[in-house]
This record gives structure tokens, sequence and C-alpha cells, in this order.
């Protein structure tokens, strides 16, 4: 059976066909996405009506491409990017007058926990933590003996440290430290374990354009899914020069993200540094096979939020 399913990012509009298999397991089909943007459409919390419009407008354009390849439902879900915002409803409502799509908004608390039961399909994380970098929040969630602890997620992301913090396209170093500032009062409210943990694991476009930019800088293995802490303060600081080099680098292997790369790393650097690890395991699956998991596969590796 095919299933569509989008993802309302704050940064990214992303639509992923799959194919379900009979065992439980599935085929990801093709992968589109928008870079839309959306957090850079809030003001004050509220989504401005162009904001809206363009997610109208992605959501139109994948229903179009779908009906193209005969398959006429699409299931659409939004993280932060309707999650945080003031006029949540309004935005819910013109996107289902002008679509005909219902939107289902999860919480932040679900979303870590789904990204979680994505990130099982290539990791066996049962003690540890995992951590998912968006556009605009960050998930957090605590493992131990294979079932969710808790599940936390604060509303800093890529995106929106870059709106609320950078003039220009990469942050200066007054800028950086502002950032910095407002990332590590945000992780103040994290109940990140007291002992280092047994895995660290990362999901989402931020880790994987890191990990792209690490795999090719040191040379490794296209398959390699390992970033140890010596190699990523080694690339944050080529990058934080703002030089040809790190220009080049950004350009060439992460491109739609040459905005948001800074900040999110920038995130993960304090994340490292609170966890006290020496290397975090990028997933290539998270939220939106989580989503799959959980409401279409039905294969019991799910589990309801711990109370």
């Amino acid at each position: 059976m095919k299933c569509a399913i989008v993802d309302l990012g704050s940064n990214t509009i992303r639509l992923s066909l799959y194919n379900t298999l009979e065992n439980g397991s599935f085929e990801t089909l093709f992968s589109k996405k928008y870079m839309a943007g959306l957090a850079g459409y809030v003001s004050h919390g509220i989504m401005s009506n162009d904001g809206i419009n363009q997610a109208c407008a992605v959501l139109l354009d994948f229903k179009v491409l779908l009906q193209q390849l005969g398959v006429n439902e699409m299931h659409v879900f939004a993280t932060a990017s309707l999650r945080n915002i003031k006029n949540t409803e309004k935005a819910l409502e013109t996107i289902k007058r002008r679509t005909g799509l219902c939107v289902d908004v999860i919480a932040g608390s679900e979303e870590g926990i789904l990204g979680y039961y994505g990130a099982l399909y290539t990791t066996d994380l049962k003690n540890g933590i995992m951590f998912d970098i968006g556009g605009g929040s960050t998930e957090f969630v605590r493992v131990k003996n294979g079932k969710v602890k808790k599940s936390q997620s604060i509303s800093i992301g890529s995106l929106n440290l870059f709106h609320n913090h950078v003039s220009g396209l990469w942050p200066d170093k007054k800028e950086q430290k502002a950032i910095a500032k407002r990332i590590s009062k945000r992780l103040d409210a994290v109940d990140f374990p007291k002992k280092v943990p047994e895995k660290v694991c990362c999901v989402g476009g931020t880790c994987r354009a890191i990990l792209n930019i690490v795999n090719y800088h040191f040379n490794k293995e296209e398959n390699n899914r390992i970033i140890t802490k010596d190699e990523f303060n080694k690339i944050l600081k080529i990058l934080l020069k703002r030089d040809a080099a790190s220009r080049n680098y950004i350009l060439k292997l992460c491109p739609d993200r040459v905005h948001t790369i800074i900040p999110g790393m920038l995130v993960v650097k304090e994340i490292i540094e609170r966890l006290h690890c020496e290397k975090i395991w990028v997933s290539r699956y998270g939220v939106r096979e989580g989503y799959l998991c959980k409401n279409f596969l039905m294969t019991g590796s799910t589990q309801e939020l711990p109370q």
C-alpha cells in the first residue's frame, strides 16, 4: 500500500511517499521538499497571511503531484510551525478551506517520541538519549531499556535562531554569542542525564547536513553515520571563519541550509557539551517515519507517552 505523508515544518515542508509492506516495514519511494521557511513569516507569535498562503501553495502542489502518480490520499502533520503560533486555528481553517486537507498538529513531546520511533528503524537505541533539531523547536527523548522515560521540547530551532539573531547571511561574532546565550538559557529547562549516556542519537536535517560535511572533509565512507566530538568541533571552527573555504563547503554540501547550518551547529555544540559525549549517531529516519510507524504500520514498536 502506498502512503503519502507531509511534514509541515518550520523550515521545510517535505512530502515522502512510502510503500508499506506486510512484514511491518516500508520502502521510501521518493521524497520532495520545499524550503518554505514558515518560521520567517511569524511575528510576535502570529503567522502572517503570506506564510499561511505559502503553506497552502506547497500542499496544493504536492496534491497535484500525487494525483499524477495515482495517489489520492495525503496525510499532513505539523510540528512547531503551527504548534507554536497564536493563530493556529486560523491557519488550520484556511488550509482546510483552500486545500481540503486536515492538518494534524502534534505536541512537542509527541514529536520527540515519533522521532525516536523513526530512529529505531536504523539504530538499536535502547539506553541513551535522542535529540532532534528542527527549524522552530528541538526535542529530547530519554530512553532506558528500550522504553521512553521522558520526552521534552523547547522552542529553539535553527531557523528561528537565524531570524531572531542574524542580520546578514551568517552570524558574526557578536551574533554568535547572542545565539549561544539564548541556546544555553533554553537548554537549562532540559532534564539532561547526570551520567554520560550510553548512546546519543540525533535525527533531522540539521544533523544530516553536518554529517555530510564531516564525511566529505574527513574522506569517510558514504554510509558512515557517526560524528565524533573532535570532528564536529573542527568542522564548526572551519565554518565559523566565514571565509571562501567555509562558503564552498556549505554551498556544495548543504546549499538549502546556507543560513541555518551555523545556528543549528551552535545548538549541537551546546548539547554535546552538556551530555559530555564523545560521539553522536545520526539516523537516516526521523519524525515522518515515526508518524508512518505509529499511524499506519502498527508494528508494535510504539508506546504511549509516559505520564
